[in-house]
């Protein structure tokens, strides 16, 4: 299978913009800047700025784009979108190859010379607040924050609350939201893919919408590593809103198990990933056929592995009978035991290996699979090829090994964070 080809080629502008091309026989074309330039790049008193300014550059014009021009643009698309994380903050597009000029004039415009129009700015501010207390408001939000902050650490950067401070949001104007951007919007902060139908000219259009814009500074945040679990933390809260008012006995409680795994790119990971799949990744896991099915504990019960680049978690959980809920735990615990104790069988092995060579072969038949491989290869040095690679090397012993050593004991051993959100307790 060959995904990265001879057509996939990168080059950096003199002001530091990284760019990646890869052709298609597709008609259209998928888009994503990145910005190394998110949440936690907020100083004090700017919590929830990086957020916010998302918001405006998305509908707040440019010095070349009023805002209804930017309306307009923004429906020529397919779709367009943008979205702030912890550490980045990205605007994809999927669009037809006959719109790659237009998208480029317009994003190079709208992120480096926002207009932040007066009325949209105010429209946003109040999108913005609503969506923050939206979110504070919800009665899981206190919950799973005292689950990140027990597992990572209080006040990790992995906690980090993206939507920020009423406060700050309610004062900020747009000359501060201005020097704001100005901070982290440069050329050598971002990168640009492109994937499809890209046309003879494409790098000629990218030098000339982004060749003359100032480079600014790199300030892509550093995760620190994520610290290892002391021992068990137990949280245990009442949920009335999960009480079922028609059939009590079918109140259903909440529940997440973390433990510490590790890091995305640690030679483990391939392992520990097929793991939690064959714990709990689908309907065919040993979680889902003994607690869900066989024992009836569970309305819906399973794991997965998410590691990043200093960290790296397996969650197991999912809505478990309130009634059976220590009947629930206890089975959930009895199944990473035995994964531990005995090892899987090649066949059930080689059934996730033939899921994950499908499910790439799969994302390449699209822009955005290519899209993605792009981004991985230059953010973890790794090509979708070389990521089967080491998948298709896990045997039944590497499976049982990293059981041993990330899953714990039992209830009463073991380093992790479980919190039962539990509608009958009182």
């Amino acid at each position: 299978m060959s995904t990265l080809n001879g057509s996939y080629r990168e080059f950096t502008l003199d002001n530091g913009l990284h760019v990646m091309l890869q052709n298609t026989p597709t008609q259209t074309i998928s888009g994503r800047l990145r910005v190394n330039f998110g949440a936690l790049n907020e100083q004090a008193g700017e919590e929830g700025l990086a957020h916010f300014l998302e918001h405006t550059l998305m509908t707040g014009g440019s010095t070349k784009y009023s805002p209804e021009e930017t309306d307009r643009v923004r429906g020529t698309f397919g779709s367009y979108n943008a979205m702030t994380g912890l550490d980045r903050t990205f605007f994809p597009v999927d669009m037809l190859s006959e719109d790659l000029g237009l998208y480029l004039d317009f994003v190079s415009d709208i992120t480096f010379n926002p207009r932040l129009d007066a009325t949209r700015f105010e429209e946003e501010r109040q999108r913005v607040l609503r969506e923050t207390s939206d979110a504070k408001s919800n009665p899981a939000f206190k919950d799973n924050q005292a689950y990140q902050d027990a597992f990572f650490g209080e006040g990790s950067p992995h906690t980090y609350f993206i939507l920020g401070n009423e406060d700050v949001i309610r004062s900020v104007t747009p000359e501060q939201m201005r020097e704001f951007q100005a901070r982290g919007y440069g050329a050598a902060n971002m990168d640009l893919i492109l994937v499809g139908n890209l046309p003879d000219d494409v790098e000629e259009l990218v030098h000339r919408n982004f060749g003359e814009k100032p480079a600014g500074r790199n300030t892509k945040f550093q995760f620190p590593k994520n610290p290892d679990l002391e021992g068990r933390t137990l949280i245990h809260t009442h949920a009335p809103e999960l009480y079922n008012q028609d059939q009590p006995q079918e109140s259903s409680a909440q529940l997440s198990i973390g433990v510490v795994a590790p890091t995305e790119t640690a030679d483990d990971s391939y392992a520990v990933g097929m793991l939690t799949k064959i714990l709990g990744g689908d309907g065919n896991s040993r979680l889902f056929q003994t607690v869900s099915q066989r024992k009836g504990l569970a309305y819906g019960v399973g794991s997965q592995y998410a590691g990043q680049n200093n960290s790296g978690s397996i969650y197991v959980g999912g809505s478990i009978q309130s009634t059976r809920a220590d009947e629930a735990i206890d089975a959930i615990f009895e199944e990473m035991k035995g994964m531990q104790e005995r090892p899987v069988s090649g066949k059930e092995l080689d059934r996730l290996k033939r899921n994950s060579r499908y499910g790439i072969a799969k994302a390449f038949e699209t822009n955005e699979g290519h899209t993605n491989a792009i981004e991985t290869k230059y953010d973890k040095n790794i090509t979708p090829e070389e990521h089967l690679a080491k998948v298709d090397a896990v045997t039944p012993a590497d499976v049982q090994r990293v059981a041993q050593v990330y899953l714990p004991k039992d209830r009463e051993q073991g380093k992790y964070v479980l919190m039962l959100r539990d509608p009958l307790k009182q």
